[in-house]
């Protein structure tokens, strides 16, 4: 969210920032409940119909349309922002989405795609549990790490490429749930500090990974 406002808080008017799959409206709920959604002209694009109609979301006030990532019905440059959150892995063609986000995209726009990292540090202390929970992850056709995402962003042409992993903390689930005793400020305050430690110490090596890519033209 905060990458966004980043690159938003300039422009003028109310900038068109996509949605794609963005499920049952996650990202749109976030922007409305926290006061935001009237920063940007939301429009949110879905392909399962299933996943829209398990929230009331003619309730939010935002634009929702059936479409897959790889094919979204509008003009070329048209949107200040593309989001893809956890989406990738379930598309069938990730470098057509690339391809379609730089499409639809105007110059100086920007792309941000967030996914699991499967090149993460604890993966490769334990690949047989990753490879396990992989096998489950039916629904998972890719699986990516840093550099697979920088590949897709330049062979679509995008000029400027920034990846980073966050997400260094890794722990049980009953010290999780612990952890989330103690409050969202000392959470996020913790998070932060492992994820700034991690980066210096393993970078690229975090539980997820966040690319932002733009294009001059």
């Amino acid at each position: 969210m905060e990458i966004f406002e980043e690159n938003f808080k300039a422009v003028p008017g109310h900038p068109l920032l996509l949605d794609l799959g963005c499920g049952r409206g996650e990202f749109a709920l976030y922007l409305k409940e926290t006061g935001k959604a009237d920063l940007w002209n939301y429009l949110g694009f879905e392909p399962s119909a299933e996943q829209l109609n398990q929230r009331d979301i003619p309730a939010l006030g935002l634009g929702f349309a059936r479409a897959t990532a790889e094919q979204v019905p509008l003009q070329d440059m048209i949107a200040r922002g593309v989001l893809i959150k956890e989406v990738l892995d379930h598309c069938y063609d990730p470098a057509k989405v690339f391809r379609e986000a730089k499409r639809l995209l105007k110059p100086g726009g920007v792309l941000v795609v967030t996914i699991t990292n499967d090149r993460s540090y604890f993966k490769r202390l334990l690949p047989w549990v990753n490879q396990a929970h992989k096998a489950k992850q039916t629904d998972h056709l890719f699986f990516f790490g840093p550099s697979d995402l920088k590949k897709l962003a330049e062979e679509a042409k995008f000029d400027s490429v920034l990846v980073e992993t966050y997400n260094y903390l890794k722990l049980p689930r009953f010290l999780e749930q612990l952890l989330g005793l103690l409050g969202s400020r000392v959470t996020e305050s913790l998070l932060d500090f492992t994820d700034a430690m991690g980066k210096a110490v393993l970078p690229g090596l975090g539980g997820g990974i966040i690319l932002k890519a733009s294009s001059k033209k």
